[in-house]
């Protein structure tokens, strides 16, 4: 069976998007599916929390990069823009080897600044490709790697963590992506980036059609397939009130759920980019969300920090874990346990739905 390939995108930023990705992937991976999780932010923020304290010490992090047992997106960027050796490499482990997380089923592929890069290289061969055939090759390349990489290693799923803009890169890996989530938060700025967010996909879909038919690439083997599916939203970043969004939150969950529904997933319908409203709906019985809402999860509040400084989600900490770094005690570490078991049942549920969804 074919990994299947799913990004977290909004081009907002401070939507908890890099730590839900590294959540869900160690929810997936509890159920036994093996998953890969990819680094495509500079920033590099997922790289930092799986690699935990050791990602702030500077020695650590160059001796980290400079360990050839290392597959990193630094070398696979290397390779796509100065073609330093065969991209096959990437495949066969001569050129190092995906880092494992805390959990055996789930590995990572660091980021790397030198992704900016990339991206630049992307949005420039997208537009003078046809003129410049030397360049035609680059938008495929990366998810072409990476497809290779998946599919040599047997992944059930590759969950990719892009950076918060509209850049070339995102471009190619959304759209070459088999679905796609979008993570919010309650505000103004979010319900803004929702519509933004369908304008740049319709943007997308026909520059890609454009690029494909131009250079001869119409074919069902390019990587760039163009018709990742939506399988919806999760809503979080919101502070809880007898455990459901307060009244003021709320009031932005439901006018983002509405922009979804209203507007986006009419959009995507004629692309054939989102999954149907029956299936979607199907999977959400039972548990009084709304399509397309995959997941309701509060805001994390101070056992982030815990989850962060131990490179674990935040429903793996032990209570000794909970009391000894969160400095709690008695009834304050109660109620944290009380919630991490909480965040437990919510991500478990994300998994199911998501498993679910791209069978």
């Amino acid at each position: 069976m074919l990994p299947k390939t799913i990004c977290l995108f909004n081009h907002k930023g401070g939507v908890s998007k890099t730590t839900t990705a590294f959540n869900l992937g160690w929810s997936l991976a509890n159920l036994d599916k093996k998953v890969l999780l990819v680094d495509l932010d500079s920033q590099c923020n997922l790289t930092g929390l799986v690699l935990g304290f050791n990602a702030i010490d500077d020695d650590n992090m160059a001796s980290f990069y400079n360990n050839k047992n290392n597959l990193t997106m630094q070398d696979i960027v290397n390779v796509i823009i100065n073609g330093a050796q065969s991209p096959d490499s990437f495949v066969d482990g001569a050129t190092g080897k995906l880092l494992q997380t805390k959990h055996p089923n789930l590995f990572l592929l660091p980021g790397h600044l030198d992704v900016s890069d990339l991206d630049a290289q992307i949005n420039v061969a997208m537009k003078v490709a046809t003129g410049l055939p030397a360049m035609k090759n680059i938008p495929g390349s990366l998810p072409s790697i990476l497809q290779k990489i998946a599919m040599k290693n047997n992944f059930d799923y590759v969950i990719y963590d892009l950076s918060p803009n509209v850049g070339g890169l995102n471009e190619v890996i959304l759209m070459s992506s088999n679905y796609f989530i979008v993570p919010a938060s309650p505000d103004y700025f979010c319900l803004q980036a929702i519509g933004s967010l369908e304008k740049n996909i319709v943007k997308w879909h026909r520059e890609i059609s454009r690029f494909k038919a131009d250079n001869d690439f119409n074919n069902p083997s390019y990587p760039i397939r163009n018709e990742p599916k939506f399988i919806g939203a999760i809503q979080q970043r919101y502070r809880p009130r007898n455990e459901q969004p307060g009244k003021s939150f709320q009031k932005w969950i439901d006018s983002i759920r509405n922009e979804v529904n209203t507007n986006l997933v009419p959009t995507l319908e004629k692309l054939n980019c989102v999954i149907s409203k029956e299936q979607i709906s199907s999977v959400l019985e039972g548990s009084g969300l709304c399509p397309y809402d995959l997941v309701y999860i509060s805001d994390f509040n101070s056992l982030i920090a815990i989850s962060q400084q131990l490179s674990k989600p935040i429903f793996e900490l032990t209570d000794e874990e909970i009391a000894n770094i969160g400095k709690v005690f008695a009834a304050a570490k109660t109620t944290m346990c009380l919630s991490r078991d909480n965040f437990s049942k919510v991500f478990a549920e994300l998994a199911d739905r998501v498993i679910k969804l791209t069978e």
